[in-house]
């Protein structure tokens, strides 16, 4: 019962092998993905902030405007840390910094 179990397992093929790519271009892939959708709600904060601005919500119209602007920034932010720190070869690319 054990060995049929194991010779089972064995068949299933392991999802990281799905990839077609090296690991570092399913990294860049999945980051990517994530960096979307930060880009997405980050920008959704920001509308949402100016939105309770102008309700009359000022303190919490301010923090959403900032923290939108942080979240849809920080590809950004991390990739100026890296250069800034001399590892400029991270795995997603945003751009270059001279």
């Amino acid at each position: 019962m054990k060995f049929t179990l194991l010779y089972n397992l064995s068949k299933i093929t392991p999802i990281l092998a799905q990839s077609q790519t090296s690991l570092s271009g399913g990294a860049s892939s999945a980051l990517g993905i994530v960096m979307l959708i930060g880009f997405v709600f980050g920008t959704i904060c920001v509308i949402s902030g100016g939105f309770a601005i102008r309700r009359g919500d000022s303190d919490t119209g301010k923090m959403s405007i900032i923290g939108g602007l942080i979240i849809a920034g920080a590809p950004v932010i991390v990739k100026a840390l890296f250069t800034a720190f001399g590892i400029g070869s991270s795995t997603v690319d945003v751009g270059s910094f001279q």
